[in-house]
């Protein structure tokens, strides 16, 4: 499996494609794990659509460093355990390490960036990748009614995880 950073466009068809939200998430930040030049995940970071994430992450004075991981998808064919180049079989499966590796990357490219997430309970999700690279789970959000012009969209509870980049950060 290779990964690397993938231009907005492959991202959006991509996620658009596969995801199970089928919609575009704003994108600052892609990234594609391949598998024989075929891609087999890919993960999106944006700016948070709602100023108040922003502010309530880290406060007004660090808002503009706190983006949202908006999607990840894996092809579900892949396996769920991973073998290294010693033959050790690891339980944390290619979502683990893709994860891992783009936050990799983008501690790289932007050392002081603050993640947030979320895990929809809708899709019976609790975020255990995100538990399993090491985010901070920060409670859950209260389901609401979105208005989106003359449109009322239902939104699920989520948990909510928050990462970050500069480990002094987490500690205070």
């Amino acid at each position: 499996m290779i990964f690397k950073p993938i231009n907005h466009i492959l991202a959006s068809v991509t996620v658009i494609a596969k995801h199970y939200l089928h919609a575009k998430p704003p994108i600052s930040f892609a990234f594609g794990a391949f598998e024989d030049d075929r891609i087999k995940g890919v993960l999106t970071v944006g700016k948070p659509c709602s100023h108040t994430v922003c502010d309530g992450v880290c406060g007004k004075d660090r808002a503009d460093d706190v983006y949202e991981l908006n999607r990840l998808w894996m092809d579900d064919a892949l396996p769920k355990t991973v073998t290294d180049s010693t033959g050790k079989v690891h339980s944390a499966g290619y979502e683990s390490r893709f994860i891992g590796w783009c936050l990799q990357e983008l501690r790289g490219l932007y050392p002081n960036i603050v993640l947030v997430s979320y895990a929809d309970t809708r899709q019976r999700h609790v975020g255990t990748v995100y538990q399993a690279t090491n985010w901070t789970y920060t409670g859950t959000s209260a389901p609401f009614i979105d208005k989106v012009g003359e449109r009322s969209i239902e939104r699920s509870m989520k948990h909510r995880y928050v990462w970050f980049s500069n480990t002094a950060d987490r500690m205070s």
